[in-house]
């Protein structure tokens, strides 16, 4: 026998020796059973237990981290993710729409267009083009009269055009840099 050949017939019988090792080891010694059988199942009390998600309804993997950065294309890009949620934006104020309303742009990017903003305090004193950090919840749809509301203050006619835009409803703006 060849040396090749004797090592096949090991690599064989070791291999039957492992199979069949492992056949004896599921076999039990006929001592006391452990576990639970079928009828341990159907007899116990079922235990409550959360509802599975309904189509349309948020689960875990679906929550995405809170914004913080610039008000730009990413972002506008992926709005529909945070709307409910809060955010933190950095950004030029466009147009101050009145004293509760502005307008949030990109200055690199003019073709991405603006933001509303709407804050329940009068805004601090902003000019076009200064530059500011704003904290709060985005919402998907303008609605005025349900944004007066809310606010808590008449935000004029200005925005009756922007009926039905996103809109970040602030609790926070703060001026970064003022225009030059």
């Amino acid at each position: 026998m060849s040396t090749r050949e004797h090592r096949t017939t090991r690599r064989a019988a070791a291999s039957v020796l492992a199979v069949a090792a492992l056949g004896l080891a599921g076999c039990g010694d006929g001592g006391d059973e452990t576990g639970t059988d079928v009828e341990d199942v159907q007899e116990s009390e079922v235990l409550e237990s959360s509802p599975a998600p309904q189509e349309g309804e948020g689960t875990t993997a679906d929550v995405v981290a809170p914004y913080s950065g610039a008000y730009n294309r990413d972002f506008s890009d992926d709005r529909a993710l945070y709307e409910g949620q809060e955010v933190t934006l950095t950004g030029e104020v466009e147009d101050v729409v009145s004293p509760n309303a502005l307008q949030l742009s990109d200055p690199d990017d003019a073709e991405l267009g603006s933001l509303l903003v709407l804050h329940q305090a009068d805004l601090p004193d902003l000019e076009d083009g200064a530059v500011v950090e704003l904290t709060g919840t985005l919402q998907a749809s303008l609605d005025v009269p349900a944004a007066e509301e809310d606010l808590g203050v008449d935000l004029g006619d200005e925005l009756s055009g922007m009926e039905g835009e996103s809109y970040v409803r602030a609790t926070d703006v703060t001026v970064v840099q003022r225009e030059e």
